[in-house]
């Protein structure tokens, strides 16, 4: 086989692995954004029936669960949004600590505004490739 067969196969392979790692990328955002949102929302019910025990505990949740998956997001995702959310998600943490519902309740909005923004800009459309 002559060089330029090899360096055509190597390409190749080179694209098919971008192409499988650029789909795991979308699809795990995709999961983790979706388990976000739950999280969130059970935040939001909580404060909305003033159970600041329980919203305390699932913003944690939240927390718990951004810890380990802000390091994978960071090999894809721009850290200028990864630092919104964690900045976000603590300054949430705070308001919920001092059962102040209408900061917390405006900062879990900005926070998800950040998950469904991230998560719209890694999907394959034509918008996101250009």
């Amino acid at each position: 086989m002559n060089s330029g067969k090899m360096v055509l196969i190597i390409n190749f392979l080179a694209l098919i692995l971008i192409i499988i790692l650029g789909i795991f990328e979308i699809k795990s955002i995709e999961k983790d954004t979706i388990s976000f949102m739950e999280n969130l929302n059970d935040v939001k019910k909580s404060i909305e029936a003033a159970n600041w025990d329980a919203a305390y505990k699932n913003i944690e949740t939240l927390n718990k669960n951004w810890e380990m998956k802000k390091q994978l997001w960071s090999f894809f995702v721009n850290h200028n949004e990864i630092d919104n959310i964690s900045m976000y998600l603590k300054q949430s943490i705070e308001y919920i600590k001092h059962k102040d519902r209408i900061e917390a309740m405006a900062s879990l909005a900005i926070l998800e505004h950040y998950l469904a923004h991230i998560s719209e800009m890694e999907k394959l459309r034509i918008e996101n490739i250009i």
